[in-house]
């Protein structure tokens, strides 16, 4: 017989966001309501929601949306039920999202469907709900992610959209704030909340102004001066392992990884292709 099954999990570094990965055969929820916003990805079966008077289906790959307080009551739409992936969001957080400033939080949002078919966010979402509950992913890199996934989400499928971000010129003073912050100590991985912090601007406001300035985010702002930090102690004659610990990545593999998807070949070749560079140019010319 196979058994439903529910696990719940709080990441740590997101005060505001509950986890639910269910397998659910039978099950059928009593009418209840969220204190949280509740983000859904089917990723098997169809599940039936008795939502604001009607009944929606939400099949597989499709995102299921539900106002926070708002009652509803959920059960197999399939004979073989529906497995789903779940972000209980507090309402504080969508309000920051849609906020200009920390200060200054936005309207609550509402869904426009309770069901929508997004393929590609729904992928997407499923990815970072997967992320969240791995103990060795980069927090800084995970974290723009599942805000900017977040931001997309309430683009395409609330009923307003958000507010004009801050002006330019203000927006520029606080993006090279950021990039200063981080290029002080490449060893220090610091979360959206630190970076926020510094700017007095919202997780979001920052990620969404700084990526418009840079076309980069933070982390991948970071991880490019630590590049270049390893590529200019692996031209000096620094060994692999030397670069990768002085430039700021947790080991050979990390520097490897990300040396390799920037510039097409691994840090040693590039420390040997420098090193017969310079030898040539040590290299008296001949005789006439």
């Amino acid at each position: 017989m196979v058994v439903d099954h529910v696990s719940h999990s709080f990441p740590p570094g997101y005060d505001s966001v509950r986890l639910v990965s269910a397998s659910l055969r039978s099950h059928h929820f009593r009418p209840h309501a969220h204190a949280e916003y509740a983000i859904a990805v089917v990723e098997r079966g169809v599940e039936a929601v008795r939502y604001r008077g009607s009944t929606e289906y939400a099949p597989t790959g499709s995102l299921l949306l539900l106002d926070a307080e708002v009652l509803h009551a959920g059960r197999p739409g399939a004979e073989e039920g529906w497995d789903y992936r779940v972000f209980y969001v507090a309402p504080s957080l969508l309000r920051e999202i849609t906020s200009k400033r920390a200060e200054t939080p936005g309207p609550a949002p509402s869904f426009a469907e309770p069901v929508r078919n997004d393929p590609r966010l729904a992928q997407r979402l499923s990815r970072v709900h997967r992320l969240m509950q791995t103990p060795l992913a980069d927090r800084l890199e995970v974290q723009e992610q599942f805000y900017d996934a977040l931001a997309e989400l309430l683009a395409r499928h609330t009923a307003s959209s958000p507010p004009p971000t801050d002006k330019p010129d203000e927006q520029l003073a606080m993006v090279r704030q950021v990039r200063e912050f981080l290029a002080a100590d490449l060893h220090h991985t610091p979360s959206l909340d630190d970076l926020a912090t510094e700017v007095s601007l919202s997780r979001f406001g920052l990620l969404r102004a700084f990526q418009r300035a840079t076309g980069l985010t933070p982390h991948g702002f970071l991880i490019q001066l630590r590049l270049r930090k390893a590529q200019d102690l692996l031209s000096a004659g620094h060994t692999v392992a030397d670069a990768a610990a002085a430039s700021g990545f947790s080991d050979q593999s990390h520097l490897h990884r990300h040396f390799r998807a920037t510039f097409g070949a691994p840090p040693g070749r590039f420390a040997r292709r420098r090193q017969i560079c310079n030898d040539v140019q040590a290299t008296p010319p001949p005789r006439s």
